[in-house]
């Protein structure tokens, strides 16, 4: 109760300071970047960027606050503690092509360079890398390439079909740090990363004969990852500056942009609360004040690879910060290390999650709800039968029956064991580290989904055995004839439908996400909110 009535302060508290102006705009818009250099403004740049040292050359007067990246810049707009944002137009037109009726852009009537390269070692292993580098942008600039990759990506295209997707058979690796988070140069679509900054990469490794590796980088550790000689390149709309000259090399410009200037549209008038949103990295609140899925605006959010829940996150949440990971249990450690914010994962999943962390909660916002299918190559014999022996199993309740012995059970169950010899084997990838579907207990593999599929397999006098591979790996394995069948708690998609086919569903689930929130606050599994909780979520709300 104590700590509730403590945090109404704090939200009156900060109430107050924005409703007097604490926090505020200037009162005047300046009509052209070149009058804004007085002290009266406020300039959000992003940290050791041409952009940052071009203001402060042409803007002399003008007050300058560094950001490590446009998202955070991006906030700092919007709560009143920059009056202008200055930032490449490119990135930022396609960062919030959504988000644009919040600003206005002012005239850029003053010289402020902008030109990405590619950044490396100054000791970098690989003789003369940077010659290489620069007779490589040479070439490709003298071939018209690079316009072209830049008109690509500027239609807000998600592949390119002039890079060919083929990989090279060389031994040697390039190792290329990005932060994916600059469309339309290097950001994530679906599961991977894409922009123009990676089809540059893989003209690399075309024109170079060599493998590249993209190694996803926090921005602003994208130098400490050359310097750690964890990476041998940075391509990341990386602009070139002075103060690292010392420390890195960089090569000649392959992208000359254009520097936008932008203000809020109601510049001049006070931030309130129902305008600032409701995460911010300026005044963070604590992990434990995450209650909805409006308070993940901008934060950290972890995500599994090759699921889909990243597209859930997307259009859900305004602004995630999707880090993706190869498990679950990777993911809930970053979460309990609180290195993320939250992590979305199906609901019987978290349930399973909560069991070994007390210190974690269930958001009551929902994300979506998926239907899961057995996956199997396309035009598969096996799909009549595996349906109807699904059709058969939902009728008699036996699914349901097998969730509930997972689920349910606050002490160890153990599989179905086969005591059946089949007249033929099934070979069945699956990725045991998704509990309650599928984990390792007892050195076995368990769960949900292996229940299931044991049930089917007598009912179709079949042997099992079981692949345990990587999720991402699930679906190549059908399509190169490597596994029969696939059961993974794997949701039905149109995209995935495209490579191979379902059986009909045999079970719903709807997504969810885990945060570090205390239960007190917000839902316990197998409770209901307490109705101070309930009062304190609607206060919020009016906020």
């Amino acid at each position: 109760m104590r700590k509730r009535v403590a945090l109404l302060f704090v939200v009156f508290g900060v109430f107050f300071a924005i409703s007097t102006g604490c926090n505020g705009f200037s009162e005047e818009p300046p009509s052209k970047v070149s009058n804004a250099n007085s002290s009266k403004y406020k300039i959000g740049v992003e940290e050791k960027s041409s952009i940052s040292e071009g203001v402060a050359g042409q803007l002399p007067k003008t007050q300058i606050k560094q950001y490590p990246d446009l998202i955070t810049a991006y906030f700092a707009l919007q709560v009143g503690d920059i009056d202008i944002l200055a930032y490449d137009e490119n990135v930022l037109t396609h960062t919030f092509n959504d988000s644009m009726s919040g600003i206005t852009f002012i005239e850029n009537d003053v010289g402020v360079p902008n030109e990405f390269v590619i950044a490396m070692n100054k000791h970098s292993s690989i003789p003369d890398l940077k010659g290489i580098i620069n007779r490589l942008i040479d070439s490709l600039n003298a071939a018209g390439t690079l316009t072209e990759l830049n008109e690509h990506w500027n239609k807000n295209s998600k592949t390119n079909p002039l890079i060919s997707t083929k990989e090279s058979e060389s031994e040697q690796v390039l190792r290329i740090a990005t932060s994916a988070d600059v469309p339309p140069f290097s950001f994530t679509s679906g599961n991977q990363i894409v922009g123009f900054d990676i089809d540059l990469a893989k003209l690399l490794e075309e024109k170079l004969n060599v493998k590249t590796k993209i190694i996803k980088t926090d921005r602003n550790k994208l130098v400490s990852a050359l310097k750690n000689h964890e990476a041998d390149l940075v391509i990341s709309a990386f602009t070139v500056c002075e103060c690292l000259q010392h420390e890195i090399d960089n090569s000649k410009p392959y992208y000359i942009g254009k520097t936008a200037f932008a203000i809020r549209n109601d510049f001049g008038k006070e931030a309130t609360l129902s305008k600032v949103p409701k995460m911010t990295y300026l005044e963070p609140k604590k992990p434990d004040e995450i209650y909805k899925l409006a308070d993940l605006s901008g934060k950290f959010v972890g995500v599994q690879t090759g699921t889909t829940l990243d597209e859930q996150v997307q259009q859900l949440i305004k602004l995630p910060r999707i880090q993706y990971f190869a498990n679950i249990p990777e993911m809930t450690k970053a979460l309990e290390e609180r290195s993320l914010d939250g992590i979305a994962v199906d609901y019987s999943v978290a349930e399973s999650i909560l069991k070994h962390h007390s210190e974690f909660s269930i958001l009551k916002d929902r994300l979506n709800k998926d239907e899961f299918g057995i996956a199997m190559s396309k035009n598969s014999p096996l799909k009549a039968s595996i349906d109807s022996c699904i059709s058969v199993l939902q009728k008699k309740g036996e699914i349901q029956k097998i969730k509930d012995k997972w689920s349910r059970n606050k002490s160890a169950v153990r599989s179905i064991k086969q005591d059946w010899i089949g007249s033929d084997t099934l070979i069945v990838g699956t990725e045991a580290l998704y509990a309650p579907y599928e984990f390792y207990q007892w050195g076995e593999i368990s769960g949900i989904d292996i229940d299931i599929m044991y049930t089917i397999g007598k009912m179709l006098n079949k042997n099992i055995k079981f692949a345990d591979m990587n999720f991402d790996v699930l679906i190549p394995s059908l399509v190169n004839e490597k596994t029969d069948l696939c059961i993974a708690a794997m949701s039905i998609t149109e995209e995935r439908s495209s490579l191979i086919d379902f059986s009909i569903p045999y079970d719903k689930n709807e997504s969810v996400i885990v945060v570090h929130t205390p239960k007190h606050s917000l839902e316990v599994v197998g409770d209901s909110t307490g109705v101070l909780s309930h009062i304190f979520q609607k206060i919020q709300e009016w906020f």
